[in-house]
């Protein structure tokens, strides 16, 4: 039994190593400095420097690309990802929520939000 338990957590942590370049992270994001603010909420560029067709579990072809977006209710402390693909035709998908966000992504994304926001316009 110990035996199995020791596996276990070894794959947990090789996963987790595995997929840590797919979490955004300080490392892999950029909030762009042009943020919308609308009457509740306001929305974000993302720049992602990681393999966005993995995390988004995407195929894509070499002349497409995604887009990434933050939504952020500030008076719910909602925070919502979502993302365009950008297709070689021209053709633009239409905008896909991304829901597998841990709690740990959320807070940092709407950190990077308000110290963004806090640059460009004194306010969060």
């Amino acid at each position: 039994m110990f035996t199995k338990i020791k596996r276990g957590f070894r794959w947990l942590l090789r996963k987790r190593v595995r997929d840590r370049g797919l979490l955004f992270s300080r490392d892999n994001i950029r909030i762009d400095r042009e943020i919308d603010y609308y009457e509740d909420y306001v929305c974000a560029y993302i720049e992602v420097w990681f393999d966005a067709e993995r995390k988004f579990g995407l195929k894509l072809g070499d002349e497409e690309y995604v887009n990434v977006y933050a939504c952020i209710t500030p008076n719910t402390g909602d925070v919502s990802v979502t993302y365009i693909i950008y297709y070689a035709d021209g053709f633009i998908d239409d905008e896909r929520k991304f829901t597998a966000l841990t709690q740990e992504e959320k807070n940092l994304i709407m950190s990077m939000v308000n110290e963004t926001s806090l640059m460009e316009t004194g306010r969060c």
